[in-house]
């Protein structure tokens, strides 16, 4: 009897949840000192997670593409207003700079970067990447279908492990409330009406 091979897995594409094993191929790649594979959350055993290892060897820019060199399955639709993609990340310390690489998977020169910085230790954070002012232009007329994570991007390498669940487009970036104004008091000019009540 001919058993017949099972399907190929279908390419990654966006959102990420790494939970999907038995038809995503969640196949990632990592460069210049990451060791990446599919683990257990660190605060939940049922939930598939991508966990990094970062080598205290590696070069500073070490990275994880989040497919194979090819890419994902369909390009992510950046257009006016809807710029953002999120990360849901546990990071082993807060203030730790993490950066999200967009790229043409045939042309690298295509490309789009933004930084964002860890506020939560030992727990997961929902980091919200906006590329409507990006360290390199987005260009709505260009295609982006290539997702690259950067944990610690540019710090003295050490040896630390991130994890990252799931990576999906869209996500509101939380703009602070601004300060309180003071109450008033004397003397009152009536000139600083944006820091006095």
């Amino acid at each position: 009897v001919v058993v017949p091979p099972p399907p190929a897995k279908a390419q990654i594409a966006l959102p990420i949840t790494w939970n999907d094993t038995a038809n995503v191929n969640y196949t990632v790649t990592d460069f210049d000192g990451t060791s990446s594979m599919l683990a257990a959350d660190p605060m939940n055993a049922n939930n598939i997670v991508l966990k990094t290892d970062k080598s205290a060897t590696g070069q500073p820019w070490q990275g994880t593409t989040l497919s194979t060199p090819a890419g994902l399955a369909s390009a992510i639709p950046f257009a006016q207003g809807a710029t953002t993609i999120s990360a849901v990340v546990y990071s082993p310390d807060t203030g730790v700079v993490v950066r999200l690489k967009v790229e043409d998977s045939s042309n690298p020169n295509i490309n789009a970067e933004v930084d964002v910085t860890t506020t939560v230790a030992n727990g997961w954070d929902t980091l919200v990447f906006d590329f409507a002012n990006p360290a390199a232009a987005l260009n709505f007329a260009n295609t982006y279908d290539k997702v690259t994570i950067f944990y610690g991007f540019l710090a003295t390498p050490a040896a630390a492990t991130f994890y990252v669940d799931d990576v999906f487009f869209g996500g509101n970036v939380v703009v602070p409330p601004p300060p309180a104004k003071a109450q008033i008091a004397l003397p009152i000019t009536w000139n600083d009406t944006a820091n006095v009540n």
